[in-house]
């Protein structure tokens, strides 16, 4: 007879992978004597088209990217079945390597247009008997899926904004609230890459469930979260080419499904509206600000993908009465920094801006202590991935290299987002 497994999916800086296997034994594992060689997973990946196209600048290095093959396990103990330890669960967990090098373990392939999810089956055979204090379990083998659990993303709920010109699909998370009680919203706008038709993958291709996590959380009190999608990319004017001009064709569709967001969820407080994305996104959050700069308390475009030339004198007073917090990298291959936001951020400051502020990293390193290159030097992701740092809410730093403050002490980019107001 074979068993039953489930997956938990953690996304990491460099996107959902699954961490875990949980097997259910049916029995007690009390004073069971467990090793890592016990079982291999053999993991397999289907259903995703476009096997040939050109990898994309953006997306850095290409990693590998079997469809097939065994994850490594890295830890076993004996669980419930939600993965926590205890001595006498009837679960074994299996905690699985996974590395930004190695997408084996992922739960999204880039299709040539877009990430997508795959479908994804597991197979965990046991090579070793397990001994227990009453019996002895051989040869089992756990391949009946039970599902697959998103760590905070399951807490995410599906929308669809039928505007008549341009709807657009979403991805939400709303708190318990209290009656009468107002919370924040954070908006995010995600990249080229999360555009498409698996709107999850908005939230989930990227950290952005960070965003909706307790600690996070914990700044705000609490926050909603709103992450739209385009079917294309944010910067398609219409012809489905990017633009260097400033014209989204999304513009006004974006902005109805925000404006009836808020009406429909009455817990929002409107003078904390909180918008921000990354370099398509990025690019969006300049356009909406703009066309709409008194909805929004605070901004936070990292990589953004704005043409410096495509503003005008008015579009840059406009930014600078406006909160604004800048991420970008030095070494960006894709969305050149002296084209985009180095001159945006120097004209906004000279327009007389107060509350601007701008992390300029020298280039985006892994924060885990994980990941190295063969040098020993921590393993060091594409310039353009500057949203790893900012959904880790890592920024600290003015462009100068002093810190940030509020009320002389130091902030990450996340507290100074929460402490504005309208």
């Amino acid at each position: 007879m074979n068993h039953h497994y489930q997956t938990i999916t953690e996304v990491f800086d460099f996107g959902p992978h699954v961490s875990k296997v949980i097997l259910n034994v049916g029995t007690s594992l009390k004073g069971a004597h467990l090793e890592t060689d016990m079982f291999t997973v053999f993991a397999k990946r289907t259903s995703v088209k476009g096997e040939d196209y050109e990898w994309p600048a953006f997306m850095g290095e290409q990693m590998e990217d079997p469809m097939e093959g065994e994850r490594k396990i890295t830890a076993i103990y004996s669980s419930d079945k939600n993965g926590t330890s205890c001595n006498d669960g009837t679960y074994l967990t299996l905690e699985l390597y996974c590395d930004p090098r190695d997408n084996l373990g992922s739960i999204i392939r880039f299709d040539g247009d877009h990430n997508v999810f795959v479908n994804f089956h597991y197979t965990i055979t046991q090579q070793k008997p397990l001994i227990l204090s009453e019996s002895t379990l051989t040869d089992l083998i756990f391949d009946q899926d039970d599902g697959n659990r998103i760590i905070y993303g399951e807490w995410l709920k599906e929308g669809f904004h039928a505007h008549p010109d341009m709807p657009l699909s979403y991805v939400y998370y709303e708190p318990e609230t209290e009656t009468g009680e107002k919370v924040p919203l954070i908006i995010w706008l995600h990249g080229a890459g999360e555009g498409g038709k698996d709107t999850a993958v908005a939230a989930v291709g990227n950290k952005v469930v960070n965003l909706i996590s307790p600690e996070i959380q914990a700044y705000f009190g609490k926050a909603l979260l709103l992450a739209p999608q385009c079917p294309t990319m944010w910067m398609d004017n219409g012809s489905g080419e990017y633009t260097t001009t400033g014209i989204s064709m999304y513009t006004e569709g974006l902005e109805a499904l925000i404006g009836d967001f808020v009406k429909e969820h009455s817990d929002i407080d409107t003078s904390r509206i909180y918008i921000g994305g990354c370099s398509n996104g990025g690019f969006m959050t300049v356009r909406m600000l703009l066309r709409n700069p008194d909805r929004y308390a605070a901004a936070y475009p990292v990589c953004e993908a704005m043409y410096d030339k495509a503003m005008s004198d008015d579009d840059i007073r406009t930014l600078a009465g406006i909160p604004i917090w800048f991420v970008h990298a030095k070494n960006d291959p894709v969305v050149a920094p002296e084209d985009y936001v180095l001159p945006t951020y120097q004209r906004i400051m000279a327009a007389g801006a107060g509350d601007v502020h701008f992390t300029y990293y020298d280039n985006i390193t892994d924060p885990s202590g994980k990941y190295f290159l063969e040098d020993g030097k921590p393993f060091e992701y594409v310039g353009h991935w500057a949203w790893v740092p900012m959904l880790d809410n890592r920024c600290t730093e003015d462009f100068d290299g002093s810190p940030v403050t509020i009320n002389g002490k130091t902030v990450t980019i996340l507290e100074w987002l929460a402490a504005h107001h309208k």
